[in-house]
């Protein structure tokens, strides 16, 4: 017996021919579980039950809820068990016009943080930098720190469209540490001030001097925490 839809697909008299001829369907790519979320799948016929199936991709690590099996589809990592809404875990793989890879996918579901970057795109069309997390109900939310602050070493640092700037610049600590993101007339990127946050100095690079003459250097804090260019040569 086939019912009249399945997953959200009405199922035409084309496709119950192939069904019944072939045991399988095309491939869909707006099929929906239980819980209202898309996939994408063929349908087939096994035992007598018409059940999806999908391109044999799978990620190494397991569904934190429920411990099956996670499938890579075309836009989400989803659970195996939420197409009979044994388990609701579904990652989109579109977040802020980032497309997640396997690999991010797979940090996420061992509980750690992506690496940041700053190709996230707002609702209103600005870049943004973040990390991405699963939260406590494994949904994937922004994480806008940075690192940890290099003066007070308590606070996190987080960027704005100016600055980088410490989290405790408004509490009793009241840390000032601040960078702006363009000195001099070059920007520093979120990478270049992790690698300066971590290492104490960036890698040399080239300058250009108020009287327009070109020189080597590096950025460096100094004892203050302020930022400063070491010349090289």
């Amino acid at each position: 017996m086939i019912f009249k839809s399945y997953f959200g697909k009405e199922m035409t008299p084309e496709l119950i021919s192939q069904l019944v001829v072939s045991k399988e369907t095309v491939f869909f790519d707006d099929l929906i579980t239980k819980g209202n979320k898309r996939f994408s799948a063929k349908l087939i016929i096994e035992n007598g039950v018409v059940k999806p199936s999908f391109q044999n991709k799978m990620l190494d690590s397991p569904c934190p809820i429920c411990g099956k099996k996670v499938h890579v589809l075309s836009k989400a990592f989803i659970c195996e068990g939420a197409f009979n809404k044994d388990c609701d875990l579904y990652i989109n793989k579109n977040v802020a016009s980032v497309v997640l890879s396997d690999y991010d996918a797979e940090v996420l579901l061992n509980g750690s943080s992506t690496a940041y970057r700053n190709d996230f795109l707002s609702s209103n069309n600005k870049l943004f930098g973040a990390k991405l997390f699963l939260d406590n109900e494994y949904q994937v939310k922004f994480n806008y720190e940075i690192g940890k602050c290099p003066k007070c070493l308590t606070g996190s640092v987080s960027v704005n469209n100016w600055a980088y700037g410490c989290s405790n610049f408004k509490n009793h600590i009241k840390c000032d540490f601040t960078v702006w993101r363009e000195i001099f007339g070059k920007k520093i990127t979120p990478v270049e001030f992790l690698g300066l946050c971590q290492n104490g100095r960036s890698e040399i690079t080239k300058f250009k001097s108020s009287k327009n003459e070109e020189y080597t250097g590096f950025y460096q804090f100094d004892k203050d925490f302020k930022l400063v260019i070491v010349k090289s040569s």
